[in-house]
């Protein structure tokens, strides 16, 4: 018999991570961080013995689908986690930057030797477009999902009691057009589809619109001598921007205007970006492979160490400085924050999807006060959010996703809120005409 079993993503957008149960073979995909308001859940048990998985299949390197590997290896787990090499280069990073930050709260759900521990169980390399054959026959196949970095959705290809089945598992989704990545892939056939549902009710603004906006932003208020404070994902959305950037240098846009990559995590995993090129769109590809460096430019500046950090203040006059956490939920964009968002010529540039809750999604909702480090700050500055640039597809592109795949069961929806969730249902059963179902925590499903 074969069982699917949510344990996260389901009904909310973070903690990813479901359980596939083919005979006595337990297969996980993702083991997610919850974040914001669901936070509390990464203290509740796991609802299974971390002992008997047999394999752990990561998507993506984002914290919301690895971010409790150390706490499930913590538990017992001691198997292979499969990934592409993209992949696990960045969860090294990631995971150890997530540890560090985690030692310092009052509930520590995992320390750094946890980390470093569950570090050792990713090696088993699949890449877009390759399959492997594990126990019991059961065939597993990536393509890029067009997400991040490495980041695939998975197919697993098996037989239950005689019966061939079949059952994708999206992870995230990217858009059909993005910045720096390679398109995204499709599958063609799946009996069973879990798919994300993050955008299930609403489509992103015109990726071009978006591009022009961000530099127009930028441009506009580094002529009157103001300060950009970009919060910036260290992960993928930080290499977008430096790009992006990086045409603005090439132009002659932002002379004499120092821009400052204060994130030693963003630091590290852009250099991580530049070993695989292969997952790059053909422009960025091609910078790469004729020696240049994508993410370069004569005006960045590399703040590393905290005291250089520091002295990112002392440089008066326009700027640019894109720092950590994407959300403002820590990092070195707090400080900064509390700086220049008090002057009205200064310009805070959110480009990213801010969970509720957050300290960033109450600055770019427009909250006059917002304490920040325990300090009250009068928010003068201009605020403006960048929707375009998600990594995750909108609606009208998970149809398309969709539709592609032949002899469908069911199409089950996760990883998105409850509004998102029963707009894409609606939009499933009306449009594609296909049997659809929001799946709930810890609901056991037969496939």
């Amino acid at each position: 018999m074969a069982y699917y079993t949510s344990y996260g993503a389901a009904g909310e957008v973070t903690g990813s991570c479901h359980l596939l149960t083919i005979g006595k073979i337990k297969i996980l995909i993702d083991c997610g961080m919850f974040q914001g308001e669901e936070s509390d859940l990464n203290f509740v048990p796991f609802g299974f013995d971390p002992h008997d998985i047999n394999y752990l299949i990561v998507t993506h390197a984002h914290l919301d689908h690895i971010g409790r590997i150390p706490l499930l290896v913590k538990e017992g787990f001691n198997k292979e986690i499969i990934s592409t090499k993209a992949t696990s280069s960045i969860a090294h990073l990631m995971l150890k930057n997530s540890a560090g930050i985690l030692q310092t709260k009052k509930r520590v759900l995992y320390t750094m030797n946890d980390a470093e521990s569950s570090l050792n169980y990713f090696g088993k390399y699949l890449e877009c477009d390759e399959s492997m054959i594990i126990e019991d026959d059961i065939k597993i196949t990536f393509k890029n999902s067009g997400h991040i970095l490495g980041a695939v959705s998975v197919k697993l290809e098996f037989k239950d009691e005689g019966i061939s089945k079949s059952v994708v598992f999206s992870g995230d989704i990217g858009q059909n057009e993005r910045i720096i990545t390679s398109p995204i892939q499709f599958w063609h056939e799946a009996n069973y589809l879990f798919v994300e549902s993050t955008y299930g009710s609403s489509n992103h603004s015109d990726l071009h619109i978006s591009i022009e906006t961000f530099k127009e932003k930028i441009l506009e208020t580094i002529e009157k001598g103001g300060v950009v404070v970009i919060p910036s994902f260290a992960l993928e959305r930080t290499q977008e921007i430096l790009y992006l950037l990086r045409q603005m240098s090439e132009a002659g846009k932002l002379e004499n205007t120092p821009v400052y990559l204060d994130s030693p995590l963003a630091i590290n995993v852009t250099k991580v970006f530049t070993n695989y090129p292969k997952y790059f769109s053909y422009h960025v590809m091609k910078i790469i492979q004729e020696g240049g460096n994508p993410f370069d430019f004569k005006e960045l500046i590399h703040t590393y160490t905290k005291e250089e950090s520091q002295k990112i203040v002392t440089h008066n006059g326009a700027k640019i400085i894109i720092a950590g956490s994407g959300m403002c939920e820590g990092g070195r964009v707090n400080f900064h924050l509390i700086k220049y968002l008090q002057e009205k010529k200064n310009l805070a540039l959110f480009v990213g999807f801010q969970v509720n809750s957050t300290l960033g999604r109450r600055i770019s909702s427009g909250d006059g006060v917002v304490k920040i480090l325990n300090t009250d700050v009068d928010v003068k500055a201009n605020i403006s959010y960048v929707s375009g640039f998600s990594a995750h597809a909108g609606q009208k592109e998970i149809l398309e996703w969709i539709y592609t795949m032949e002899n469908l069961y069911c199409v089950y929806l996760v990883h998105g809120d409850m509004p998102q969730l029963e707009a894409l249902k609606n939009k499933v059963k009306k449009e594609l005409k296909e049997k659809v179902h929001i799946v709930k925590m810890g609901e056991r499903i037969h496939l």
